[in-house]
């Protein structure tokens, strides 16, 4: 399985709000009168992360170049889950499977740098 590439920023931009969304394990049942009924899905669903990163010129090549490879190479333009360490710092980082659910688009910042949000899940 392909590899969040140790040249690309390990952690979402500081600077940026990155958002993570629960996933939606529950069934709602409407009934007759009341409250709905709850229950618990049987199957676990996806966190949905939406994460701003910041590329940038380093010793190892541009940032862009790195990840543009490694998207359409490795990722078969985001058709293969790769592994992400994630979350990032306070909490315990982990390795995940995860998969780019949409293409991502890069905005240019100025002097060589670009910010890319991708929008991910993890997978069960």
């Amino acid at each position: 399985m392909p590899v969040w590439p140790a040249a690309l920023p390990q952690e979402p931009n500081g600077d940026a709000k990155w958002k993570e969304t629960y996933p939606d394990n529950l069934l709602r049942e409407k009934n007759d009168f009341g409250p709905d009924t709850v229950r618990r899905r049987g199957i676990a669903g996806v966190t949905r992360l939406s994460l701003p990163y910041r590329f940038q010129p380093t010793g190892a090549g541009h940032q862009v170049a790195i990840f543009e490879a490694w998207y359409k190479n490795e990722l078969k333009d985001g058709a293969l889950a790769f592994d992400f360490p994630w979350p990032p710092a306070p909490r315990e980082t982990q390795t995940v499977s995860a998969r780019i659910t949409f293409p991502p688009s890069l905005t240019h910042q100025g002097a060589g740098v670009y910010d890319c949000t991708l929008e991910m899940e993890i997978l069960p």
